[in-house]
């Protein structure tokens, strides 16, 4: 059997013949033996004298080494009958499928592995051959994979053997020595491996408790949701109930002045019934007196006439009194419409409500800075997203990255809303000049004329070169704008609670664009867009 394999045994490694080749003088070699010996270049050229290793003769410089393939079979049946012999090899791996062998040169094998110094790869008997050979003890076998450069320096085309420290990247020998990485601190895979297995490990616990602080936080944030949930439901209720006792309140004070009007027609109507009974009965009287005296004017006899009228009593001064005017009590009229008005007036003084005048504001992608991304909806704006190592940036959070509404106001009283949240830097303002479609990086610090900034904790509302602190005693998440063309008055507020925070008189002499500045993002932070609060289902009321 010894015999055997030696006949099997390359001169140059001993070991097993490797894809065999038969030079002139009849001695057989590897053909990567040969090629090593002869150092035989990758364009296949050799720049010393060829010769045989075995016999040492010379051989011409145009000599190339023929396949050997009879004893190449011979040597592949020999490997494929010691394979009970050898250890047992990992099944090859699914990334491997469609790869063959490359020393397989009679028939098509699937690759199990790939040398990342051979750039090879190698079926399952052939891995087991070069794990044997003594000349390739040194080679690193990977699983088989067609994608070898990614193992290697692009500079240097070498194998990947170091971690450099300062730059934290994969290196080869050459990059620390000669390349760019040169007097760089380089360590080995392993001790790589070694250091970031320990870095995990000392941060194993510190993850675990943050885990449970996230844990924690997120089931905070559940009943958190569920409060806000009853905390709305619980304030529909309120205004409800408000605005019901309103509605009774108004109603039962129009019932109330509607049955004093009622009451007073029919007592009006009383007393124009008495006057009425009253000017009959005068008119009876009358007609009494004028017959009577008819009467007595025929009698002939003039002292039954005077005995007649001594009787009756009759006498001018007894005669009923005639009124021909009389005075309407309408005065209760009066005080109800009077009663009525003033509550119109106390009504009037507080509505409309600034509410009333809430606008719908979209923004306008095409007037958006190229840093600035729009959503679909036109409703958001915020910081473009970009990958994590190219999102640290140096530049200043104040920078005129702003965004203009599709809408513009000329004429009347406007308000509209933003949500900022807890963004540390954002602005809001208005902008005089008329739309534009932005082709430039270039400020327009000089479009926005009115605005309000706020600046990690800090709140500027300006106007032109005039900066006035705002003092603001809780962090200010939703702000509101509103705009007066007949006051020619710009005013910010905090829109949850309403509050005043400044007011500007400016003169409103063209139409005015709300404009939005969400400011950069950097290290992680300032990512939130800016929101415009749209009322559900405003679009379906009428505006005021």
């Amino acid at each position: 059997m010894d015999l055997v394999e030696n006949t099997f045994n390359c001169p140059i490694c001993a070991d097993v013949f490797i894809d065999p080749v038969l030079l002139p003088c009849g001695h057989n070699f590897c053909h990567t033996c040969i090629n090593t010996v002869w150092n035989v270049d990758a364009m296949g050229s050799s720049a010393g004298p060829l010769f045989c290793p075995e016999c040492q003769i010379l051989l011409p410089s145009d000599t190339r080494p023929e396949i050997n393939g009879d004893l190449g079979k011979k040597v592949q049946e020999f490997v494929e009958k010691s394979e009970d012999r050898l250890p047992l090899l990992a099944e090859p791996s699914s990334s491997s499928q469609g790869i063959m062998c490359d020393h397989c040169i009679h028939q098509a094998v699937e690759a199990v592995t790939s040398c990342l110094t051979c750039d090879a790869s190698l079926c399952s008997a052939h891995t087991q051959v070069h794990q044997q050979k003594k000349a390739l003890k040194g080679h690193t076998l990977i699983d088989a994979t067609t994608n070898l450069v990614s193992y290697k320096c692009l500079e240097h085309s070498e194998e990947l053997k170091l971690y450099c420290k300062d730059d934290q990247e994969l290196v080869c020998p050459l990059c620390v020595i000669v390349g760019s990485h040169k007097s760089h601190q380089a360590v080995s895979l392993q001790e790589a491996l070694s250091d970031v297995k320990k870095t995990l490990e000392d941060n194993r616990s510190v993850l675990l408790e943050r885990r449970q602080i996230v844990e924690r936080s997120l089931k905070d944030l559940e009943q958190l949701f569920s409060d806000i949930s009853g905390c709305f439901e619980v304030c529909r209720d309120r205004v409800a109930h408000r605005y019901s006792q309103l509605r009774a309140l108004i109603a039962k004070d129009e019932q109330l002045m509607l049955e004093v009007l009622e009451s007073e027609e029919l007592h009006c109507g009383q007393w124009l019934e008495s006057q009425r009974e009253s000017l009959q009965h005068y008119l009876r009287d009358t007609d009494y007196l004028t017959k009577t005296s008819d009467s007595v004017f025929q009698e002939g006899s003039h002292l039954k006439y005077l005995q007649y009228f001594r009787k009756q009593g009759i006498s001018t001064a007894q005669l009923p009194e005639v009124q021909t005017e009389s005075s309407f009590p309408i005065e209760k009229t009066a005080t109800v419409e009077r009663l009525v008005e003033e509550l119109f007036q106390a009504v009037a003084r507080t509505f409309p409500r600034i509410w009333s005048y809430l606008r719908e504001v979209t923004l306008d992608p095409d007037t958006a800075h190229p840093k600035l991304e729009v959503s679909e909806n036109k409703q958001k704006v915020h910081w473009i997203r970009q990958p994590l190592q190219d999102n640290r940036s140096t530049e200043n959070p104040n920078s005129q990255y702003s965004v203009m509404a599709e809408e513009s106001f000329s004429s009347g009283s406007h308000y509209w809303e933003v949500i900022v949240w807890d963004k540390p830097y954002w602005l809001i303002g208005l902008a005089c000049s008329s739309k534009y479609k932005r082709e430039d990086e270039e400020s327009d610090t000089n479009r926005v004329f009115c605005y309000i900034y706020h600046g990690n904790g800090k709140y500027l509302a300006c106007h032109g070169s005039e900066e006035i602190p705002v003092e603001v005693r809780k962090q200010i998440r939703k702000v509101g704008v509103w705009v007066d063309f007949q006051q020619g008055a710009v005013s910010f507020y905090n829109a949850d609670s309403l509050a005043l925070l400044h007011s500007f008189h400016v003169g409103l002499k063209e139409a005015v664009y709300p404009t939005l500045n969400p400011c950069i993002a950097f290290s992680g932070r300032n990512t939130h867009p800016l929101i415009l609060f749209h009322p559900k289902n405003r679009g379906s009321r009428p505006e005021h």
